[in-house]
């Protein structure tokens, strides 16, 4: 592991805090996410190549198995943690439909984070359609938070945003970020892997787009560029890709045809998950520019065969 690596991993690296950097707002600009103890960053090092793809039973068992190769979720969350979850519940549409990530899935990953001992679990989400409120309920994610106890962030207001820079950036050079994200013990980031009209697909690294306040500007500035970029700023601690269900006409929000590959793919570096995660869809990391521009930029790695893929 080289010295960037490990940087990024103790969550210091990719962004660092501007000292006398202002934002829109004039707060100082500082994206550095709450850094890792040194057992954890070990262990992410330890499995940074580890692609855990689960198939066949309920969502539960396919998280869960899909944890496995990666250590558990004990490996990610402590007794005591906040823990951020951000699916993709950002459109009017219900779970049947595949725009938005499967509520069973979400409750899966909860359900373990609690048994983990994690004190806070919230739930964020910048949602595209209005009201969010509606977007929650119909996406099943409302109901799974009230059953289990999660906390729903509707980040649909700028104040709960904080402006951060992105140094070694080629387009996205400063953004605001949710602050609960940046602040959290770990962040978890469950997509739904679906078609896209903008990106031909939404895998990981494009759902972090719910979690930025402006980012309508990114499809000016050049969203491929944009989202490689912005993977330099925050890195999910963990991705698990809801593939039990995926939207492959008429994304993101369709409605469309949905096919059901009934998969969960989970792990460490959001690259790798994306990379694999494109065959759902019959294609290759080389054909999504964000995947390409994220690995070029050195967050993670996009060749397939450098990954240890493994299926359980």
């Amino acid at each position: 592991m080289n010295r960037r690596e490990m940087l990024q991993l103790l969550g210091l690296a990719g962004v660092a805090a501007i000292a006398g950097c202002t934002g829109r707002r004039g707060a100082q600009t500082d994206a550095t996410q709450k850094p890792l103890d040194t057992a954890r960053a070990e262990h992410f090092q330890k499995v940074q190549s580890t692609v855990a793809v689960a198939s066949r039973g309920s969502a539960r068992e396919m998280v869960e198995r899909a944890l496995r190769p990666l250590g558990g979720i004990e490996k990610f969350v402590r007794s005591g943690d906040t823990v951020v979850l951000k699916p993709n519940a950002a459109w009017l549409r219900t779970p049947e439909q595949a725009a938005n990530t499967n509520p069973e899935v979400v409750a899966a990953v909860i359900e373990l984070c609690k048994a983990a001992g994690a004190k806070r679990i919230l739930i964020a989400e910048h949602t595209c359609d209005n009201p969010a409120t509606v977007c929650f309920e119909m996406s099943g994610i409302r109901k799974v938070a009230d059953a289990t106890g999660a906390i729903i962030v509707n980040a649909n207001a700028e104040g709960m945003y904080r402006p951060v820079s992105i140094p070694n950036a080629r387009v996205l050079h400063q953004t605001e970020v949710v602050r609960d994200v940046l602040e959290a013990d770990c962040f978890i980031n469950l997509p739904v892997a679906k078609d896209h009209s903008a990106t031909r697909v939404t895998l990981g690294l494009k759902n972090l787009m719910g979690i930025v306040w402006d980012r309508q500007s990114w499809h000016v500035q050049g969203v491929h560029e944009c989202i490689g970029d912005f993977a330099l700023a925050v890195k999910p601690h963990l991705t698990v890709v809801d593939a039990t269900r995926i939207l492959v006409t008429r994304g993101p929000k369709g409605p469309g045809d949905v096919k059901y590959p009934n998969q969960i793919i989970a792990g460490v570096d959001p690259v790798a998950v994306d990379a694999f995660a494109t065959t759902l869809f019959g294609l290759k990391p080389d054909d999504i520019g964000y995947i390409m521009h994220a690995h070029r930029l050195g967050v993670g790695e996009a060749r397939l065969n450098r990954l240890n893929i493994t299926r359980v």
